[in-house]
């Protein structure tokens, strides 16, 4: 005979936290904010409540531990995709676009962790922390393209203002991507990503020009 499994495991202490994190993206993606719990996160991380509230001050506190863990895993596959690309700003931006349209990014359940994410940082000033955190450094890695294409293409522009109109853009495709396929497919996503930066690179954004002083 073998021995049973036991109900709770013992890891370290680093891995217990990350073995949590990764717990809560899984009930928020299933259960979404209001099913996410202490009890369900423990449940689903096959540890016990009280080793949560060792590590974790409560719920919100592991759900802005969370936020903080998915958003730092979808910025590093990003940011892969323009650090593997030709050294051409250009190309660096097309190859974000791809990745931004594709799995593990393009994700269903990455959507209904977002959203629950999405949903609280009206309320919450941890969520609200990391969520300006986040998007801040989505929109300067995409700035500095901007910039340098417009450098290299001898005309100035604003690209705080590009940056934060391309990234709505695309968080808009994302979402109505994820929230229903049949829309519009990837492919018309990305079309619609790259026709935005082939007028870019045309100088065509004649609104947010910087007229020479």
């Amino acid at each position: 005979m073998t021995a049973a499994e036991p109900r709770f495991t013992r890891d370290l202490p680093d891995v217990r936290r990350r073995k949590l994190i990764e717990a809560t993206a899984q009930c928020l993606a299933e259960f979404g904010h209001a099913g996410t719990s202490v009890r369900a996160v423990a449940a689903k991380a096959n540890v016990s409540p009280g080793l949560v509230a060792h590590h974790f001050k409560g719920i919100d506190d592991l759900i802005v531990a969370t936020y903080d863990h998915v958003g730092a895993q979808v910025a590093e596959i990003l940011n892969a995709a323009i650090d593997t690309a030709p050294d051409d700003a250009e190309l660096k931006l097309r190859a974000f676009i791809e990745a931004s349209f594709k799995p593990p990014v393009l994700d269903r359940d990455l959507l209904a962790i977002w959203l629950s994410f999405w949903s609280l940082v009206r309320r919450d000033p941890g969520v609200r922390k990391v969520h300006k955190k986040v998007y801040a450094d989505y929109r300067r890695r995409l700035e500095e393209l901007i910039a340098e294409i417009a450098q290299r293409r001898r005309f100035k522009i604003d690209a705080h203002l590009a940056a934060l109109g391309f990234t709505a853009m695309l968080d808009g495709l994302w979402l109505e991507l994820c929230l229903d396929p049949t829309t519009f497919a990837r492919e018309d996503a990305l079309r619609i990503a790259h026709a935005w930066v082939d007028d870019l690179v045309a100088g065509g954004f004649h609104a947010l020009m910087l007229k020479p002083r």
